[in-house]
């Protein structure tokens, strides 16, 4: 019984002596920032140091002994102890081993045990460190189920372009990267590899690329891209009219284009039937209106033919009221022939509308100054850049101004201003003329009508049928008694980078 006591008196002094060899010659261990712990060759706890308990929970002020943390971390001592015989018997030798802690909250603890078996101390013992790897492995946790999530999302991305029943096309500097399978049934392609790597400019059939360019201008400068119709050239040869809208992505780590489309060309043949259809019907209404016009002037001319051929002597006056008559024919059949005229051709210049107006002023001018009429010009310090043809802008603006004019019986100011919006220039035109009801103003635009004795109502249809073809549109403001003001909306355009 005393030798037993007395081996466990020497290993309590041995402990001793480790611990305050530990406390007076290792600082390092006290302040480290990573938790280390001595352990015995029988696996319980030597010592400790403040990293460790506040990695555990422990609060180190209440740790009066090692004893019962044996007990708490009795597994984890049975580890160290069974990895530590594993290693290879040298002098000092050394391994890891991950294991999973509990916190006293109870919060588990992913952590990697750092073993180094010392034998050279004056009791041989494990020397202990823990790598706290919690929030690594969380953060790694995360990392894996976003990207697990953003590959889902990906993959239903794909799956529904794959099923949409409209054509998808993804672009890279106007060169296709991924068509869906009704984009290649738009444009009858047998595979995918038959329309990837082919350029936008080849699909787009050319006469719709400057439409193409233009659109890509107004991109850089507005960030903005307005829905398009084009017509398509497919793999067969054939050729359709798309409708489409575009959105701006990041497509495998680069901008991108996503362009939506779908097939419009039966419904374009639709509405062009539907317009030929009303082209006829109006050429019916004006062949009624013509043969009404002339009809009257013939008559009178026919008359007074009669009356001369029965007279005995010629009359000036006859004369003069058949060359009248005879004057209002020719109005009538050159403002038709001005109507009858495509207006489409030309539009395809872009123009400062400015100068235009400016010119058409300093022409009118003369006219007016014989009615004692004064024509203004607001103009604003900027050019406003319109595509049109320059003569037929010419003759919207002439005609506006002829009609404030006849409105006006004498004296009075036209006012001529210009403004814009991010998508329009607007060219106003407003007279203190007698005005109009709504009536009347619901009315202007048909063949034949108008508010003016000697007019033949063409002047205002061939103005509509001028801004329509440019892509613009016309609003008119009139009450009885105070004018009228024609407002003209005409699509904004960039400056040409050649003026």
């Amino acid at each position: 019984m005393d030798t037993i006591r007395q081996k466990i008196g020497k290993k309590e002094r041995s402990f001793v002596v480790l611990r305050d060899h530990v406390w007076n010659y290792d600082p390092i261990f006290q302040h480290a920032a990573l938790g280390m712990a001595l352990i015995s060759l029988h696996g319980t706890f030597i010592m400790i140091n403040p990293a460790l308990c506040d990695l555990l929970g422990h609060p180190q002020h209440e740790i009066d002994s090692t004893a019962p943390l044996d007990h708490i971390y009795k597994d984890l001592l049975s580890d160290i102890q069974r990895f530590g015989e594993s290693l290879p018997n040298e002098r000092m030798t050394s391994g890891k081993f991950e294991c999973r802690l509990n916190h006293l909250s109870g919060r588990e603890l992913a952590v990697i045990v750092h073993v180094s078996l010392i034998r050279n101390e004056p009791l041989p013992h494990y020397l202990v460190q823990f790598e706290n790897r919690t929030s690594l492995l969380e953060i790694e946790t995360k990392l894996h189920s976003t990207e697990l999530a953003l590959i889902d999302i990906q993959n239903s991305y794909h799956e529904l372009l794959e099923k949409m029943p409209l054509a998808v096309l993804i672009t890279k500097k106007g060169v296709i990267q991924y068509a869906n399978p009704a984009a290649l049934q738009l444009v009858h392609a047998k595979d995918r590899s038959e329309a990837v790597g082919l350029s936008t400019n080849t699909i787009v059939d050319a006469s719709y690329h400057m439409a193409l360019e233009e659109r890509r201008r107004v991109y850089d400068v507005r960030k903005a891209l307005n829905p398009i119709i084009y017509m398509i050239n497919c793999m067969d040869g054939r050729q359709k009219y798309v409708e489409g809208f575009t959105l701006i992505i990041t497509y495998e780590g680069e901008h991108a284009a996503v362009g939506v489309f779908k097939d419009i060309t039966d419904q374009k043949q639709r509405e062009e039937h539907m317009m030929q259809s009303e082209k006829l019907t109006m050429a019916g209404q004006l062949a009624a209106g013509i043969a009404h016009e002339i009809r009257n002037p013939l008559t009178s001319i026919n008359g007074f033919m009669k009356l001369m051929r029965s007279s005995k002597r010629s009359s000036e006056t006859y004369f003069e009221i058949i060359e009248s008559e005879l004057k209002r024919i020719e109005l009538i059949v050159n403002e038709l022939l001005v109507l009858s005229k495509p207006q489409g051709n030309h539009v395809n210049k872009a123009i400062n509308v400015l100068p235009v107006l400016d010119q058409v002023i300093t022409l009118m001018n003369v006219q007016a100054a014989l009615k004692n009429i004064e024509i203004t010009f607001e103009s604003p310090d900027v050019s406003q850049w319109v595509v049109g043809e320059t003569n037929q802008l010419k003759q919207v603006f002439i005609n506006l101004l002829k009609n404030g004019m006849d409105a006006m019986d004498a004296s009075g100011t036209i006012r001529v201003s210009v403004d814009s919006t991010e998508q329009e220039v607007l060219i106003r035109v407003q007279d203190e003329g007698s005005g109009m009801t709504p009536e009347q103003v619901q009315k202007l635009g048909q063949p034949f009508f108008t508010t003016k004795e000697t007019g033949t109502g063409l002047g205002f249809m061939i103005t509509q049928n001028i801004i329509h073809n440019h892509g613009g549109s016309i609003q008119i403001e009139s009450e009885p008694g105070q004018g009228t003001a024609f407002t003209v909306k005409l699509p904004k355009t960039m400056k040409p980078e050649h003026t």
